[in-house]
């Protein structure tokens, strides 16, 4: 209730869009239908599609200009310039599945993981993208990636049901703590960093909420060999490390299977999504439900705060995607397009 009342004194309109004041902000959908479509916010308008006739789409990432999209896919990442054309300007050939692909907030880099349990960083080097650091997890598949507010670390999430951090800087990598009471061949499918930078949450494949918070030491970094490539970084204690929250409490969706999880810009809330009809929204800091968004659909395979925090953009199996007035946890509008379930979204900007 405290939700609703705080959120209720703020509202203004009932009637979107601008979903965000930037001409430039978009929102990206996939679906089984393979097509990927772009949602221009500040019209609420379908802008072009891109055909993706390889199969399923399982992670989508814009450049925070939203000028480059990297889509990941069975053993391909491709990279769109999303203004030029649908060809794509690169074209990255992996072993196995890809399930994660992302960019540091400048765009200097990408990262990308998969089935075959590597991390892989890319960077552009005469006009070809080159893998010139890796981190193994000996083929235990990679479920999340999600870089630290400094764009040093790397939090990583693997299905063996443990979570890394991996300083890309220093080239370290160590183990955060978990729960000593995961059930059997549960993981953390989704990470995300608070924007501050000082709590990591996750959401297993069964329901549960996991929350670590973030601090910093002093380390000593150990010598590694500089000309290798790609570079490899050594297991050791990193600068930043995590403490593991409410060890005596589990935080849980109502039932069935976790997705996905994220943070609001101003990181009081936490919106999460899986294999219900409903959408949970949960305070940050207690980790207690606030809101639920009855999207009505079996699956919902992502939610989205827009990067204003007014809104949340949700897409699952019933093809739509819908948006959500936080203020009062209704559905305010819903994009039709794509002929079959939807398998990803990104937007770009502060809410990756």
């Amino acid at each position: 209730m405290a939700w609703r009342n705080r959120m209720k004194l703020q509202s203004t309109t009932d009637t979107p869009p601008p979903f965000d004041n930037s001409p430039n902000a978009l929102l990206v959908s996939a679906s089984y239908d393979l097509s990927i479509r772009l949602w221009q916010l500040a019209s609420g308008k379908c802008i072009g599609t891109i055909p993706h006739n390889e199969g399923q789409v399982n992670a989508l990432s814009l450049t925070s200009t939203g000028r480059d999209l990297a889509v990941g896919a069975w053993q391909r990442v491709r990279i769109y310039d999303v203004s030029s054309g649908k060809d794509p300007k690169a074209t990255i050939e992996l072993p196995r599945n890809v399930t994660v692909v992302g960019f540091e907030a400048a765009g200097r880099w990408m990262y990308t993981g998969g089935e075959d349990g590597v991390c892989r960083i890319w960077e552009m080097r005469n006009n070809q993208l080159v893998a010139n650091r890796l981190l193994s997890f000996s083929g235990n598949g990679v479920t999340s990636i999600v870089p630290n507010t400094n764009q040093t670390d790397l939090f990583i999430s693997t299905n063996s049901g443990h979570v890394w951090i991996w300083d890309v800087v220093n080239h370290m990598f160590m183990r955060l703590p978990m729960p000593d009471d995961l059930r059997m061949q549960e993981y953390v499918h989704r990470l995300a960093v608070h924007p501050s930078g000082k709590k990591l949450s996750g959401v297993t494949n069964q329901g549960r909420l996991l929350c670590w918070d973030l601090m910093t030491r002093q380390v000593e970094a150990h010598s590694f060999d500089m000309f290798k490539s790609p570079i490899v970084p050594i297991e050791q204690d990193t600068g930043t490390y995590g403490c593991l929250r409410d060890e005596d409490r589990q935080h849980r969706m109502q039932t069935g299977h976790g997705i996905s999880c994220r943070y609001s810009p101003d990181g009081k809330w936490i919106v999460a999504s899986g294999s219900e009809k409903d959408v949970y929204v949960y305070n940050s800091e207690t980790m207690d439900q606030v809101a639920t968004l009855p999207t009505g659909c079996g699956w919902n395979w992502d939610a989205i705060f827009s990067s204003e925090g007014r809104y949340i953009f949700t897409g699952g199996d019933d093809n739509q995607v819908k948006i959500w007035d936080v203020i009062n946890s209704k559905k305010v509008a819903q994009w039709d397009g794509h002929g079959k379930p939807i398998t990803a979204m990104c937007i770009n900007g502060p809410t990756p």
